[in-house]
């Protein structure tokens, strides 16, 4: 019975670090460099939740207590496994098509191209990187969806300014020296 006791406590502990990484991975998704290692808040959030409901099983001794627990754990483990099932089921993959180093800031501008989710329509999603090691950061300056809009031109036009051209109209974005910008690009995604 020892052993159970044990067991319960290291599943427990694993758990409760798995269901933290869960949320930290959410927490840290701007750090675009640490993302592929941090950011699977759905698989640690289920094998977490599976954990804490072997630890009920193994630790808690009311059978009502053990075996409701034990259900609580596994039922919210398995609807979070369902929605990250459902979430990625209609994500569309992204291909980075353009890089552009800014002319006098460690930033770099990204333009990542795709499909809409329930159509063929091509979409372009415009994010700015930092260069500052595992640290590095990565914001959204919008999207543009080509049934809508269509991105004529984007670059920098300064070293913390950037300058989308759409068929709509000209945006300029200014971008503050730890990459944020002052606004968005609207283009109908």
């Amino acid at each position: 019975m020892q052993k159970h006791r044990s067991a319960a406590l290291v599943l427990t502990i694993v758990g409760a670090l798995l269901c933290a990484l869960a949320i930290g991975g959410i927490v840290a998704y701007r750090f675009y460099l640490l993302r592929p290692w941090l950011f699977h808040p759905l698989l640690f959030a289920a094998i977490g939740g599976a954990a804490l409901g072997l630890a009920c099983v193994l630790g808690l001794r009311k059978p009502l207590i053990r075996w409701g627990g034990a259900a609580v754990c596994v039922l919210g483990a398995a609807s979070v496994a369902f929605a990250g099932w459902l979430a990625t089921a209609f994500q569309s993959d992204l291909t980075v098509e353009s890089r552009q180093a800014s002319p006098g800031a460690p930033l770099e501008l990204v333009v990542l191209s795709g499909s809409a989710t329930l159509a063929p329509d091509p979409v372009w999603e415009l994010r700015v990187r930092t260069h500052q090691g595992l640290l590095s950061r990565e914001y959204d300056l919008g999207c543009v969806n080509g049934d809508v809009l269509s991105l004529n031109t984007i670059g920098w036009s300064g070293p913390t300014s950037i300058r989308a051209v759409l068929s709509s109209g000209i945006v300029d974005i200014a971008v503050d020296g730890d990459g944020r910008p002052d606004r968005t690009v609207d283009g109908g995604c």
